[in-house]
């Protein structure tokens, strides 16, 4: 995992951290390190096929130590399994997901308020999760 610090700046001036996860990489530390020095996070989830429960632990970890500071932590490039287990897991709100992290980035460094619970996060372009039966 490699965490590269981005420019993203909001009207409060306020830092993003992108986290680049994958396999076989700590991404607690990553995360817990992200959040304690940014105020925003975006992790990188390009390389990341699927979630098991321990990624997932540390990714609603990470969000909840982000909003408790004003931040948020976005998701980029989720692939639709990973969106399936968010939506199954019913954390899927918690997550503004983007294409990539130029979008998530974009959108941290847009003046304004946002909710940290993901209330303005731009969905994924063609990802649609639906109920049965709706």
């Amino acid at each position: 995992m490699n965490r590269s610090e981005a420019a993203a700046r909001g009207a409060a001036g306020r830092s993003a951290a992108v986290v680049r996860a994958r396999a076989g990489c700590d991404l607690r530390r990553e995360l817990h390190s992200a959040v304690d020095t940014h105020s925003h996070v975006v992790v990188d989830l390009a390389e990341v096929p699927t979630l098991d429960d321990a990624m997932l632990g540390q990714l609603v970890r990470a969000h909840r130590n982000a909003r408790r500071r004003g931040g948020m932590v976005c998701l980029a490039a989720p692939s639709r399994v990973v969106i399936t287990v968010l939506h199954t897991m019913h954390v899927d709100g918690l997550f503004p997901m983007f294409d990539d992290c130029g979008a998530a980035l974009e959108f941290l460094a847009e003046p304004g308020e946002r909710s940290v619970d993901g209330g303005e996060g731009r969905p994924r372009s063609g990802v649609q999760l639906g109920v049965a039966g709706r």
